[in-house]
């Protein structure tokens, strides 16, 4: 069951196509059809969760999310 990331809004809806919603500390930072997006985060201990969503960026169900808790160190 893989899904297929699209730049492509859309309401006609696939089941295995969407986008990318990348959530900082529980804040919307980004919502992406890409693989490569950075975002800024300051010194200190995160959480990033990633949500793959449908085309026109509603979760699907169940909900599609993976989530990690990282570390920045200080410069």
């Amino acid at each position: 069951m893989g899904g297929t990331i699209t730049p492509v809004t859309s309401f006609h809806l696939l089941p295995n196509k969407g986008h990318v919603h990348l959530y900082l500390d529980g804040s919307l930072e980004s919502m992406t059809g890409r693989l490569d997006t950075r975002i800024p985060a300051p010194p200190g201990t995160h959480t990033l969760r990633v949500e793959f969503v449908a085309m026109d960026h509603q979760p699907f169900h169940p909900r599609v999310t993976a989530e990690v808790t990282f570390e920045v160190e200080p410069p």
